[in-house]
């Protein structure tokens, strides 16, 4: 499956859709290194150092490239070897190297051929081998749809914890108001006692604590 944040976006503002899937297609999983196309090179006689004579090449390749007319193909070829032999990656791992790469292999005779699938090999092979454009459509509108599905749920966990946070507060009011009218009830019944009942503590008439908590239930507010 195409990783559309890491292969395909930082590739959309330059390259169509179809462009990218050739990429896709031509990449290599990460940078080629020196040290393994060196020896890859030497052991199947594509490029041989003379061991006597410094900077001395011949092999297969080196015949190849001499007979080639100058043009594309040619410099790539000086730019991959100049690469190699200088001890530095060739990153057919990212575009515009990937496409040159593999325009270069396709015009190879068949024994150098087998040495650049040797080569490619060498770099992780070609993950993404076989996609299309339509591959590419859909990496982007899968990971659309899946950014929008992320916002949608940050969206309404958002929403949610906004309505329980009023739901709390309207909690808290409530008992805020609640708390409020007990502590009035308390003071009102606490005034109205001390005002009709607690002058009749030490008195025996019945009739007279009937009234002063008449007098009470009377003067009570709501």
């Amino acid at each position: 499956m195409i990783d559309y944040l890491s292969e395909v976006k930082p590739l959309e503002s330059e390259l169509t859709n179809e462009q990218i899937a050739a990429h896709l297609n031509a990449k290599t999983a990460y940078a080629m290194s020196p040290e393994e196309c060196k020896y890859i090179l030497q052991d199947n006689a594509a490029v041989l150092l003379d061991p006597v004579k410094v900077d001395q090449r011949s092999g297969s390749l080196i015949e190849y490239y001499q007979s080639l007319e100058a043009g594309d193909a040619k410099s790539l070829i000086a730019f991959y070897l100049g690469r190699v032999y200088a001890d530095q990656s060739v990153a057919t791992d990212q575009y515009p190297r990937s496409i040159q790469f593999a325009s270069v292999e396709a015009s190879l005779p068949a024994e150098l051929q087998a040495v650049s699938a040797k080569l490619v090999e060498s770099a992780g092979g070609r993950p993404y081998s076989g996609v299309t454009e339509q591959d590419v459509i859909d990496a982007k509108s899968a990971w659309e749809q899946a950014e929008a599905d992320r916002i949608a749920e940050e969206e309404a966990k958002a929403e949610a914890e906004r309505i329980a946070r009023e739901e709390k507060k309207a909690e808290e009011e409530r008992q805020r108001q609640i708390d409020e009218k007990l502590q009035a009830n308390d003071a009102q019944f606490w005034s109205l006692y001390n005002q009709h009942v607690a002058i009749l503590k030490d008195a025996r008439e019945v009739d007279g604590w009937k009234a002063a908590i008449q007098s009470m239930a009377d003067g009570w507010v709501e």
